[in-house]
């Protein structure tokens, strides 16, 4: 089966959205903007009133509580920081056994290598929300206890650049951002299968803008150490890419993505998803796979787009919005689980419980279940967006 692109491929999941209450606003007069907005602070509220009412000597309460934000509202000290420490754990050494990646050479690659381990259960799956909450929860306390961070992973707010997405802050040249477009190099759109999910199951994207190296902002010229998977072009003995010798980090921005997937009316879709079933099925319809679209290059590989340090930011938004998604209404929708535990339910698994085992490398902290991260405000989890 051929599909025209992630977005699309993932869509095949997709369920119809019916409405659910929300805030009180007049919806008709007012702007998308507004209309997520309003989301954002209902959330706050209700999440607001939970913690506030939690003892004081609970794990998590109105005292405790992290704060993700949003990159652009950090101040330049704040970005140099974060910053800092990502490129501190691309210095460190890498704790995953060479048996397994023998190109993993820092302790970034240990988080790449477990994304590419687990992609074709964690992603168009029922366990995609709460693995990646989960991978992202070990990639802030890396940070902090590894690397000496005193913050939280911020998030991508892409909405707001939707137009041109390239005048976001976190693609600034300088050091105190990502820097922006690879090198614009002439190629063609691509179309590859997907290792190991029986299909054959394909994916294509429209060529950008760029293609080549990343050669401004903090990680210009970032060495690359694992992957590409899709599209890897890889021998039958390495379909992942973890023998490869390194490579620079590259983009291929494709603004056509963000108009589609990246708009407030987009995210305001799903966060009107009347369940767990609905909004998980149209997360990829919806946003996430036009966010890495968007970005191509090693953001775009989405076995190994953790190479790409925005990835982080990238995630840091898709669990912003299932967050809200379930604080406004907290109670009924911690405990809702959906879909099943493969790619596409390729090959054929079973569905999601609270029980679900969501697998990670004890480098990364080892396993825990659905259950553990239905709220981020229980359990090791205490933080909030804001």
């Amino acid at each position: 089966m051929q599909v025209k692109n992630i977005a699309a491929t993932l869509g095949l999941l997709c369920l119809s959205v019916p409405s659910v209450a929300l805030p009180q606003t007049n919806v008709r007069d007012s702007s998308p903007e507004t209309l997520f907005n309003d989301m954002q602070k209902s959330y706050e509220t209700n999440i607001n009133k939970i913690l506030s009412s939690n003892a004081s000597d609970a794990a998590c309460n109105k005292h405790s509580v992290r704060v993700r934000r949003s990159w652009d509202v950090l101040s330049r000290t704040e970005r140099l920081d974060y910053i800092r420490a990502v490129q501190c754990l691309h210095k460190l050494p890498s704790k995953v056994d060479k048996t397994l990646a023998p190109s993993a050479r820092v302790r970034a690659d240990d988080f790449t290598y477990q994304h590419m381990n687990q992609t074709n259960f964690a992603h168009a799956s029922g366990i995609f929300l709460p693995w990646h909450r989960q991978f992202m929860w070990v990639y802030e306390k890396s940070l902090r206890e590894e690397c000496g961070y005193k913050g939280y992973v911020p998030y991508w707010d892409w909405m707001k650049y939707s137009d041109d997405q390239s005048k976001a802050s976190i693609f600034e040249d300088g050091p105190a951002g990502f820097g922006g477009n690879g090198i614009a190099i002439p190629h063609p759109d691509t179309n590859q299968s997907l290792p190991d999910v029986p299909g054959p199951f394909y994916i294509t994207r429209k060529a950008g803008t760029g293609g080549g190296c990343v050669t401004t902002g903090a990680f210009a010229n970032l060495s690359v150490n694992l992957g590409p998977v899709v599209p890897g072009n890889n021998s039958a003995d390495d379909p992942y890419g973890v023998k490869n010798p390194p490579h620079c980090l590259s983009r291929d921005f494709n603004q056509e993505y963000s108009n589609t997937g990246l708009t407030y009316t987009a995210a305001n879709t799903l966060l009107q998803s009347a369940d767990y079933s609905a909004f998980f099925g149209n997360y990829d319809h919806l946003v996430h796979g036009f966010a890495h679209q968007y970005l191509g290059g090693d953001g775009y590989d989405f076995y190994s787009s953790p190479s790409d340090p925005i990835f982080f930011l990238l995630h840091s938004q898709i669990d912003r919005l299932w967050s809200i998604w379930q604080g406004l209404d907290q109670d009924a929708r911690k405990s809702q689980v959906g879909g099943t535990e493969t790619f596409a339910n390729r090959p054929p698994s079973a569905n999601t419980t609270l029980d679900t085992i969501l697998r990670l490398t004890e480098i990364l902290g080892g396993d825990v279940n659905f259950g553990h991260t239905i709220s981020t405000i229980e359990n090791d989890y205490c933080y909030i967006y804001a």
